[in-house]
């Protein structure tokens, strides 16, 4: 386990995985790929590596309690596919392709090499080598045309990559918020709670411009910020622009707003779940996601968290096409866990 550890950081950059671990003939198989040797499954790893410029995340490791002589690791692997970034059309089509799942190394207990390698992905039912749903995974993602501007954004991790929804862990964040005016005189609290809720697509041109006074200088330092994605808006009636990834205790050092109805306020993370859909993002399509998203986690068993408040994002500005625009519905999720 710890010499998987230390490999699996290597798989991808110039030092490589170890070939000595593996026997000559490794048997490796995901849903699209199949290989039965040490040469082809190094080939695999190269072509990915020069194709689609992945990034490969070990997540955990155990011992299989299933297969003999068996370690099983959960992942997470984003591709961008390399290409794409060259050509006249980047801005609209540079898609990134995500994967988490399983990897099952099975060892040889009479040499101590690795056999057998097998992969499973979360996003699909059929596991079988030339899974037809696997194809159609990948190529979904590959020809995805939303777009997410190059500015600064939340970090997050995907830890679990569904057919209709991710899973992220998100670090902490400060934004400044204020209420959106769709939010009228409902009692804050009233809101927070979820007893009584509004559509975060709804009317919201005012708070926005709010926002966009503060980071453009009308603030106490009259200092101007740079451009953020994506803007926050909640069914608790408040809009949220993204400062950074400053810390709390950094809070006072950042121009204090001008107006009383802009606060600071540092957003603590967390592991949340995250629909995406493109369009304008009408108040009736952000109600449909959002009702799917509760669908899907309610499907796999997953408890979500805040009283049911869910939270729409918007990534791009008003001029961007719609077919090529980004939004998210997000959910918090109460006691998550990796490997379920």
């Amino acid at each position: 386990m710890e010499f998987l550890r230390e490999d699996l950081s290597h798989l991808f950059d110039d030092q490589g995985i170890d070939p000595t671990a593996y026997e000559d003939v490794v048997d490796f198989r995901d849903p699209i790929t199949r290989y039965n040797s040490l040469s082809g499954y190094l080939f695999n790893i190269a072509f990915l590596r020069k194709a689609f410029d992945p990034l490969f995340i070990l997540h955990d490791i155990k011992v299989d309690e299933q297969i003999d002589n068996a370690i099983t690791t959960r992942w997470t692997m984003s591709m961008r596919f390399t290409p794409a970034g060259s050509l006249p059309t980047k801005k609209y089509w540079d898609p990134t392709i995500t994967f988490t799942g399983t990897s099952t190394y099975v060892f040889n207990p009479a040499s101590g090499k690795i056999f057998r390698h097998i992969d499973t992905w979360d996003s699909i039912s059929n596991q079988e080598f030339f899974s037809v749903e696997g194809f159609a995974d990948f190529f979904k993602q590959l020809l995805s045309f939303y777009s997410t501007p190059t500015l600064e954004t939340p970090e997050y991790t995907v830890l679990r990559r569904a057919r209709d929804y991710e899973v992220r862990r998100y670090q902490p964040y400060v934004v400044a918020a204020t209420d959106m005016e769709v939010a009228g005189a409902l009692n804050r609290e009233v809101l927070r709670s979820g007893q009584v809720s509004v559509n975060p697509a709804g009317a919201g041109n005012k708070a926005f411009n709010t926002l966009a006074r503060y980071i453009f200088g009308d603030n106490q330092a009259r200092a101007k910020m740079a451009m953020t994605t994506p803007v926050f808006s909640d069914t608790a009636g408040s809009m949220r622009f993204v400062i950074g990834q400053t810390t709390l205790k950094a809070l006072p050092s950042l121009p204090q707003p001008n107006s009383s109805a802009v606060s600071l306020e540092q957003v603590e993370g967390g592991v949340f779940a995250a629909r995406v859909f493109g369009g304008y993002a009408k108040e009736a399509d952000a109600a449909r996601e959002a009702e799917a998203l509760k669908a899907a986690l309610a499907r796999d068993g997953r408890k979500t968290a805040g009283g049911g408040v869910w939270t729409l994002a918007r990534y791009n500005d008003p001029s961007t096409p719609a077919p090529f625009r980004r939004n998210e519905v997000l959910l918090p999720l109460e006691g998550y866990e990796l490997w379920k």
